[in-house]
């Protein structure tokens, strides 16, 4: 079969094609990437925040598993204590604290790739882990295996119950190499899930 070629005046005659959906398509295309670079940008800012500045050389876990070393925090002044070289040699530290009720708290410090720190609660609350480790770019609850990411702590794989309740952060403050939480905020830290 052949295909009939319109004529010249055919041609002539004919209303231009719209040129409307190429242009309405290129529009949504530019807005997607504009919203894209909003979220992306928003998620990133979040992420430093969370976390604070930069306090110790960057670093890598790829390749590594790295488990909690036990340390004993001073508890002193309605602060708790630990050293920032301790987290920084180790990686990730342990340490309890017993809250206004007699129960003991478990906290955890590490040192994201980044070099900024974390330090809050170390428990999977759902089921009731207490030790996490640090493998690769993921923190992993040593009991139940469920991952967040080491830098902003969102749930990558696992249990999604616990992984809709991340370690807490406690808002560090860092002075003369010491890293300070505020004691009360662990007295009243209570388990969610």
């Amino acid at each position: 079969m052949s295909k009939k070629l319109p004529s010249k005046k055919e041609q002539f005659m004919q209303a231009p094609k719209s040129r409307l959906p190429l242009m309405i398509a290129a529009c949504c295309a530019v807005l997607a990437v504009v919203v894209l670079f909003v979220v992306l940008g928003a998620s990133k800012q979040e992420e430093e925040k969370y976390f604070g500045d930069t306090v110790a050389a960057s670093r890598s876990y790829v390749g590594e598993f790295i488990s909690m070393t036990p340390i004993a925090p001073i508890v002193e002044d309605g602060q708790i204590k630990i050293a920032l070289q301790d987290v920084d040699q180790n990686n990730i530290v342990f340490f309890e604290v017993e809250n206004n009720e007699g129960d003991l708290v478990p906290l955890m410090a590490y040192i994201t790739p980044s070099g900024r720190i974390f330090v809050g609660s170390s428990m999977c609350e759902p089921c009731r882990g207490r030790t996490f480790s640090l493998a690769g770019d993921t923190l992993v609850c040593d009991t139940c295996r469920t991952t967040y990411n080491i830098e902003n702590h969102e749930f990558i794989s696992g249990s999604s119950a616990c992984g809709s309740y991340p370690p807490v952060n406690m808002n560090p403050e860092i002075q003369d190499e010491i890293i300070m939480i505020d004691l009360e905020e662990v007295l009243n830290w209570r388990v969610r899930g």
